[in-house]
């Protein structure tokens, strides 16, 4: 009897230490505000007035540590980093690694965060439950909308292995759930072993049947590129694609008659060169109507020409008088010129 009050009396005595181990537990996670208000505290209100984005990992549910990043003028690429966890917070010096190569989608302050990371799980909680999705751990991104000012959450929900098993896109605005990714590995996978991926906004959404036990495609839908019920790997059509080979149609002028299983296509209409105007001309649109120019301005009358003076003829006209010819001069042709003298 003394023994077993003695058991009773430790366990009694353990109580208070497991509860004191379990709220330190729960005081060693933050949310995304608390880590704000630690750095706001330990660096000014002027550290966080601007944040870039906020990173965490391992959330069980919320993390145990934050990474800020946050807008200084002052720094020589425009941004600070912050680190907030266990209660404490840190400068983790001006980041050199985004601008300008990896630009931050935008800016948000901390009044614009309507919905925190602890609001934020529980609706991814709540979508993973909608799609029988079971998941570890959760990493978080917080960020603005691209071309806007509108702050969303991006949560990773992970797996023991930390592997993907879905992503989920809310706003922290009104927590409106922009987007759901799925990705199934269990009985729920595609028949060819590849896992299943299902996306809220993909063109042609897929339904996932939540009963465990289905195995192959969910709802019976034929797995693109796999025929009806879906093929082995080995059989599938050029590898592990899934995809099939699609003939082309022939090019104009080919013929391909004579090809295994291939019938001869229809007779190429004979070429047909483009009009003046440029344009082919389909049956039943008329052409464009020629070009017109525009009708030339009037010119005034021409004058009338003035007729040329007569030309005297040369014969008519007496021949100019010669020079005299000096008497001393030598004989021979009484018109050439005297040379000049000879200077001595």
């Amino acid at each position: 009897m003394n023994r077993k009050r003695l058991v009773f009396a430790a366990l009694v005595a353990l109580i208070p230490s497991g509860l004191a181990l379990t709220a330190n537990a729960q005081r060693a996670n933050m949310s995304a505000r608390e880590a704000i208000g630690l750095v706001s505290s330990q660096f000014g209100p002027q550290s966080v007035q601007w944040l870039a984005e906020m990173r965490a990992q391992g959330g069980i549910p919320q993390p145990s540590d934050w990474q800020l990043l946050a807008y200084d003028e002052r720094a020589p690429r425009l941004l600070y980093r912050f680190w907030a966890g266990g209660g404490r917070a840190g400068d983790g010096g001006a980041d050199d690694t985004r601008y300008p190569g990896d630009v931050p989608v935008g800016f948000f302050s901390a009044n614009q965060i309507g919905v925190d990371s602890v609001a934020a799980f529980t609706i991814a909680e709540g979508e993973a439950r909608k799609a029988h999705m079971a998941f570890d751990s959760c990493d978080y991104l917080l960020r603005v909308r691209e071309f806007s000012t509108v702050p969303i959450w991006r949560l990773e929900l992970l797996d023991a292995s930390r592997r993907l098993v879905g992503k989920l896109y809310i706003s922290a605005h009104n927590g409106e759930v922009l987007r759901t990714v799925w990705v199934y590995r269990d009985q729920r996978a595609r028949t060819d072993g590849l896992p299943l991926i299902i996306d809220s906004l993909a063109p042609t959404r897929q339904t996932v049947d939540p009963n465990l036990s289905s195995v192959g495609q969910p709802g019976g839908n034929p797995i693109p590129g796999l025929g009806g019920a879906g093929a082995p790997p080995s059989q599938v059509p050029g590898g592990m694609s899934g995809i099939h080979s699609v003939p082309l149609p022939p090019a104009p002028g080919m013929s391909v008659a004579g090809t295994p299983g291939t019938a001869a296509p229809a007779p190429v209409p004979p070429y047909a060169p483009v009009d003046p105007s440029g344009r082919v001309s389909p049956d039943g649109i008329p052409a464009p109507p020629p070009l017109s120019m525009p009708p030339a301005a009037p010119q005034a009358p021409a004058a009338p020409p003035v007729p040329a003076p007569a030309e005297t003829p040369a014969a008519s006209q007496p021949a100019p008088p010669k020079p005299p010819v000096p008497s001393g001069s030598g004989g021979g042709n009484s018109e050439r010129i005297p040379p000049p003298p000879i200077p001595r």
